[in-house]
C-alpha cells in the first residue's frame, strides 16, 4: 500500500501541471546551428492542410516554443532554422536544404520532406509536447 501513495501523489501533481498549460502545441529544439536563432515551424493535419505557421525567436534549447492551435487527433510539425532570418528554407543547387530541419515523429528524411503518415502524431490532451533534433543533411 505505501508504494501507491507516492504514484498517487505524482500523478496529481501532474494533472494539475498540465491543467495549468495553456491548450496548444509546446515544443523545444535541440541541436540549433547556433543560439539564439529563429525557428520556423508549419502544423499540419492529417490532409496536409496547415493550422499554424510562424517564427519564434529562441535563446537556448532550454527554451520552449507555444503555438496556439487548436490540434487535431493526429498531425504533424515541420521545423526548420532559419539561421539567416531571411524568411525561407535555403536551399542548394540540388535542392538539398541548407538549414538545419526536422519533423514530427522523428520522420527525418535525407534530401526531402517525409510522407504525412510517417510524420502524424497522435494528440496527447489539449497541451502537447514535442522535442526536434534539427539536423543538416550532413548528419
Amino acid at each position: 500500500m505505501k508504494t501507491k501513495a507516492p504514484l498517487f501523489v505524482l500523478v496529481l501533481f501532474m494533472g494539475v501541471l498540465s491543467a495549468q498549460e495553456k491548450p496548444g502545441l509546446y515544443f523545444t529544439c535541440a541541436s540549433a546551428e547556433q543560439y539564439p536563432t529563429r525557428i520556423a515551424f508549419e502544423v499540419l493535419d492529417a490532409n496536409e492542410q496547415r493550422l499554424a505557421v510562424g517564427f519564434q525567436e529562441i535563446n537556448s534549447l532550454k527554451d520552449t516554443v507555444y503555438v496556439d492551435v487548436k490540434l487535431p487527433e493526429r498531425f504533424m510539425v515541420q521545423v526548420y532554422e532559419d539561421a539567416n532570418r531571411n524568411d525561407k528554407l535555403d536551399r542548394g543547387i540540388f535542392s538539398q536544404p541548407l538549414e538545419r530541419y526536422d519533423f514530427s515523429n522523428k520522420a527525418w528524411v535525407f534530401l526531402g520532406k517525409p510522407d504525412v503518415a510517417d510524420a502524424l502524431v497522435q494528440r496527447q490532451g489539449p497541451a502537447h509536447f514535442l522535442l526536434f533534433e534539427l539536423k543538416d543533411v550532413l548528419d
